[in-house]
């Protein structure tokens, strides 16, 4: 069975299982909210307003209350039925014959950011902080405030519910906010909530793993980009699943809602960046910046385009995983290992966002992104180990090739030509004799030095060639040079790879009349290097020959050990020679 359909299989089972896990603990409780109340309030404060019987109806109508006032006073009017009828989570009366007696509405909650007191017909049963007329006398509450109701008062017929407040530590951007309480049944609301924390803990836990295992192995087996992202990816998630567990593991004064609500929007920012850029690293994907271009605008559009937090999470999400499809099916298009899987993954983790604006805190949708998020991990994972062991053989195969081509550049025959021509150099031309000892000298010193090494600087792998070239122009007779355009000395590259192409030159490649030119050029887009060299003279054996020969063998494996799966070569006849083009893909 392939990754793809076991991955496949995977998924269905995580929404399977989150679609059951809603369904039984996840439902919202029998509640009557404020479909069926009728609302006034009245800026000021008299006492006499809790009273029942007191005149509203010169009050002005809504629930919407200003920040920074107070005190405020509203009052509820609605009425419980005679008999137990069934109430939806909206608050609509079934239209059938009176069912079987359910439990009792017998608490009141409301999730307040604001302090309060409340008064059920005249009587005083709750509240949360300290009622105040100024920001100073004004005391933070809890934010999640549950009320049990005594018996005795929820009887069924008309009842009245006063709510005395004020708004001076509202610390949201907008300026004004709505008030929404509902009625509950105290064991299924409290059965519901204490499981809230549950499906968020579980992924904070897999993610805080991920990061963890991901930090390691970035540490021990190799330097990866993709680890790295993987790791700040599975952090952010660990991060925000936990803060949204955290409102149920501890009821915070109300005024830390809006930091939490805000932290929480942030790290969805991190994990709609890092998501999409994983994938762009993990998959190779070339034109990187287009891709973040087309990501930007989404992202900051589900910032601006509303005031509701829990929206702007839900717009940076789907931003994210829009644009994280079309490099998925980017890279199932071009056969990219894993890509099937993590393909799947996000269409339906989008069909889950899609479907519903709370989704992203449902099990499904929790369950799903993790194993998407775990699986790109195991993806990366793979995809290092494959590079590691690539690596391992480039070293072996470089370490093999180094030495056919010292025992090449060190065979008796070059020194003995070499040797009998410095002999009649000595001569006829004294100083031309010391400078030929310099260059052998120098060449062999340069290739002792870097036998073992794993990059040399371009301007020692530049000296190398001249000094070759040197003493190689005066045994021959026939001048030989290497013309460098527009290069960097500084430049890291893998040693003797372009004596090795000088070399293959000599070797291959009938000399020109008026001598050897060698060119080399470089430049540079982004993180990408191309070298290109040239090569003059016609060529004296089939492609394929030079192709297939010791040289460059020992350039690919040379650049595979250095820059494992980073790397391309290109080569072939071109005016007057032949060129071979390099480029480079260097890690930021």
């Amino acid at each position: 069975m392939n990754r793809g359909l076991l991955s496949c299989l995977l998924l269905a089972v995580v929404v399977a299982l989150g679609v059951f896990a809603e369904v039984t603990f996840m439902q919202f409780p029998r509640s009557l909210r404020m479909g069926l109340w009728t609302v006034r309030q009245q800026a000021g404060d008299d006492p006499r307003w809790a009273d029942p019987a007191w005149d509203d109806s010169t009050w002005k109508s809504g629930t919407t209350v200003q920040a920074g006032t107070g005190p405020v006073w509203l009052r509820f009017r609605f009425k419980l039925p005679e008999q137990r009828e069934a109430w939806t989570a909206g608050g609509a009366v079934a239209a059938t014959a009176p069912q079987p007696v359910e439990p009792p509405l017998d608490g009141f909650y409301l999730a307040a950011v604001y302090p309060f007191e409340l008064y059920w017909d005249g009587n005083y049963v709750g509240g949360s902080g300290k009622v105040g007329r100024s920001r100073e006398t004004e005391g933070a509450g809890p934010l999640d405030n549950l009320i049990a109701l005594p018996p005795h008062l929820t009887t069924p017929g008309e009842h009245v519910v006063a709510m005395r407040l004020s708004t001076y530590r509202y610390n949201f951007p907008a300026d004004s906010f709505e008030i929404l309480p509902s009625l509950v049944n105290l064991a299924e609301f409290r059965y519901r909530e204490g499981r809230r924390p549950l499906f968020p803990l579980v992924g904070a836990a897999a993610a805080f793993l991920t990061a963890l295992i991901s930090l390691v192995l970035r540490g021990v087996v190799e330097r990866s980009r993709p680890l790295l992202l993987c790791s700040l990816l599975s952090a952010a998630l660990a991060a925000f699943y936990g803060l949204i567990a955290f409102r149920w593991l501890y009821n915070a004064p109300f005024d830390w809602f809006y930091p939490r609500l805000l932290t929480i929007t942030v790290l969805m920012t991190a994990v709609a960046v890092l998501f999409p850029l994983l994938l762009l690293d993990a998959f190779a994907v070339p034109r990187k910046r287009l891709v973040l271009l087309v990501l930007a605008p989404l992202l900051v559009l589900a910032w601006i385009l509303s005031p509701i937090y829990e929206w702007k999470v839900h717009g940076l999400c789907r931003g994210m995983l829009v644009v994280s499809l079309g490099i998925a099916a980017w890279a199932v298009w071009h056969r990219k290992a894993g890509a099937l899987g993590v393909a799947i993954g996000v269409l339906v983790s989008l069909f889950l966002v899609q479907s519903n604006r709370r989704d992203f805190l449902s099990p499904q949708f929790l369950g799903t992104f993790s194993v998407l998020v775990i699986y790109v991990f195991g993806t990366v994972s793979l995809q290092g180990r494959e590079t590691w062991q690539r690596m391992m053989e480039a070293t072996v195969t470089a370490a093999r090739l180094e030495s056919e081509l010292l025992k090449k550049s060190l065979q008796p025959h070059f020194l003995l030509n070499t040797l009998t021509v410095l002999s009649e150099v000595v001569e006829r031309d004294p100083p031309a004799a010391m400078r030929l000892i310099d260059d052998l000298g120098h060449t062999f010193r340069a290739l002792s030095h870097m036998t073992g090494e794993k990059l040399v600087t371009l301007g020692q792998e530049l000296e190398l060639c001249r000094a070759h070239l040197r003493v190689l122009s005066t045994r021959t007779g026939r001048p030989g040079s290497l013309i460098v355009e527009q290069a960097d000395d500084a430049l890291k590259v893998p040693p003797a790879i372009f004596l090795t192409l000088v070399e293959n030159g000599l070797t291959h490649q009938a000399p020109p009349p008026d001598g050897r030119e060698f060119r080399l050029s470089w430049s540079k887009s982004g993180s990408t290097e191309r070298f290109r060299f040239h090569s003059p003279g016609a060529v004296r054996e089939r492609p394929d020959g030079v192709t297939g020969g010791t040289g460059l063998r020992y350039v690919r494996a040379r650049l595979e050990e250095c820059f494992p799966g980073q790397w391309s070569l290109q080569h072939g006849p071109a005016p007057g020679g032949w060129q071979t083009d390099i480029e480079l893909r260097r890690k930021e």
